[in-house]
């Protein structure tokens, strides 16, 4: 890679601390479920939090940072991956800050992908920089991380609905306002029309 990718995640991603305390909104989702598996694992933040979850990540420091922690976590592609793996086979995805980088044609393939490998009653959870928050378009959240598109939640929604997914619910994450003070100077309801969460989550359960 030429360069320290822990260290870039730590800078531009936020400490492990940071995303961890982020995450803890997860856990009662996930809370009893077996056989889960996070696309994108990065420093295995969320593999920490849920035991037994399996980790996927492309980039082999990520995944070596997760093993040097005990943690299950390999190097996959995660369209190879979950179309080697059987059916109905699992019981929860999560995925984090990966959807954004996924070529356009090919994302409803890959919530596909996710449908079919979750059992009945599987839970599934995607965090994605939130499009309706004009604060991603600053230069230092586009060029630093860059994304190939920002998925808005209705798109992500729709193909949920499409493959089987129901029990939708979004959240928006990160307020723009915490990182960006001199939005609180702003009318509150236009605050958050455009400078709501930087992030936000979907989730949902197979049908």
């Amino acid at each position: 890679m030429g360069f320290d990718y822990g260290r870039f995640a730590e800078r531009f991603r936020g400490t492990e601390e940071y995303v961890k305390a982020g995450q803890e909104l997860y856990r009662p989702l996930f809370e009893g479920v077996t056989d889960v598996l996070d696309l994108g694992c990065g420093r295995g933040e969320f593999l920490e939090m849920v035991p037994g979850a399996k980790g996927i990540d492309m980039s082999e420091e990520s995944v070596a940072t997760c093993r040097a922690k005990g943690l299950d976590a390999e190097v996959a592609d995660l369209f190879v991956y979950l179309e080697n793996l059987p059916e109905a086979s699992l019981g929860g995805i999560f995925c984090s800050q990966v959807v954004e980088h996924i070529p356009v044609d090919r994302l409803p393939g890959m919530v596909k992908l996710c449908a079919t490998r979750l059992r009945r009653g599987g839970v599934i959870a995607i965090e994605t920089p939130n499009p309706e928050c004009l604060a991603i378009s600053r230069p230092t959240f586009i060029w630093i991380r860059p994304i190939k598109r920002p998925v808005p939640h209705p798109l992500l929604a729709f193909y949920f609905e499409e493959f089987g997914i129901g029990n939708i619910e979004v959240r928006k994450l990160s307020p723009a306002a915490d990182s960006m003070p001199s939005l609180k100077s702003l009318p509150e309801d236009f605050r958050e029309a455009f400078f709501g969460g930087l992030d936000y989550a979907i989730t949902g359960r197979k049908l």
